[in-house]
C-alpha cells in the first residue's frame, strides 16, 4: 500500500483524525501557554497577552463569517447562539479586558461545558470540510483561552463566579428551550431532536425530561471545577476561593 493510500485510510477513520486534531491542539496550546509563562513579568508580557486575546477575536469572527456566509447558512445551526458560541465571545473579552464576569463564564462554560466538543464532537465531517476546521478553531480557541487565563493570567474562580455561571446558564437554557419549541431547532441541545452523531444526549432519555438532566449535568460539571480550588483553600487557608 502506498503512503498516499495509508494517509487516505487514516483520514477516513474519524477516531484517528479526532485524535490527531486533539494532539495538534494540545501542542499549540501548550506552546502558547509556555511562552506566556516565560514572558510573565517582563515588558513583553502585555503585548503577548494582547496578541492571544486578538487571536480569540479573529477566531470568533472567522467562525461566524464562515457559518453566516451564503451557502453555509443553515438557520437551525448557523446562528451564534450555542453555548460554546457565547463562551467564544467571552474569550476575547476576558483576555483583553480582564473583566470578572467574562472570565468566570470562560472558565466554567469553557472548561466545564465546551470541552464536551473535544470528547464527542457533533461535527461529522473530515479535514476536507470547512466545518471540521471551524469546529476545532472554535472549541480550540475557547478551551485554550480558558487555560491561558487560568495558568498565565492567574484567574482564580470563586463560588460567586460559579453562581454567576449557573444563573446565566439557566437563563440561557430557558431562552433556547422556548426558541427550539417555536422553531423545531436544537440550539443548546435542549430541543426535541438529537445531533446526527452519537453524543451524551443519547443516554439522557426522552425529551423534554432530558433537558433537566442536561442542566443538572452542566451544573455539576461546573461545580466540580471548584473542587481543586476549595481543597487548595482549605489546605493553605488562602482567600482565593472565598465567597
Amino acid at each position: 500500500m502506498t503512503l498516499v493510500g495509508v494517509a487516505g485510510g487514516w483520514m477516513q477513520d474519524r477516531a484517528t483524525v479526532h485524535a490527531l486534531a486533539l494532539f495538534a491542539w494540545a501542542i499549540i496550546t501548550t506552546t502558547i501557554i509556555l511562552i506566556g509563562l516565560r514572558l510573565r513579568g517582563t515588558d513583553r508580557a502585555g503585548g503577548f497577552n494582547q496578541g492571544v486575546g486578538l487571536f480569540a477575536v479573529a477566531a470568533y469572527v472567522a467562525v461566524n463569517i464562515y457559518w453566516m456566509w451564503p451557502g453555509n447558512l443553515v438557520w437551525d445551526k448557523s446562528l451564534p447562539i450555542q453555548l460554546c458560541d457565547l463562551a467564544a465571545l467571552c474569550a476575547p473579552i476576558a483576555l483583553l479586558t480582564g473583566a470578572r464576569a467574562p472570565r468566570a463564564l470562560l472558565y466554567f462554560w469553557g472548561l466545564g461545558l465546551s470541552t464536551q466538543g473535544f470528547i464527542t464532537p457533533v461535527n461529522e465531517h473530515g479535514p476536507e470540510s470547512g466545518e471540521f476546521w471551524m469546529h476545532w478553531l472554535n472549541h480550540g480557541a475557547i478551551v485554550g483561552a480558558a487555560l491561558y487565563d487560568l495558568v498565565v493570567l492567574r484567574f482564580r474562580p470563586r463560588w460567586r463566579d460559579w453562581r454567576t455561571a449557573v444563573l446565566l446558564g439557566v437563563v440561557y437554557v430557558a431562552g433556547v428551550f422556548v426558541l427550539n419549541m417555536v422553531t423545531g431547532w436544537n440550539y443548546g441541545y435542549v430541543g426535541a431532536t438529537k445531533p446526527d452523531v452519537r453524543t451524551l444526549v443519547d443516554f439522557l432519555g426522552p425529551w423534554p425530561l432530558r433537558v433537566v438532566w442536561i442542566a443538572l449535568i452542566g451544573i455539576t460539571a461546573m461545580a466540580l471545577l471548584m473542587v481543586p480550588w476549595e481543597v487548595a483553600r482549605r489546605l493553605t487557608r488562602s482567600p482565593d476561593v472565598r465567597e
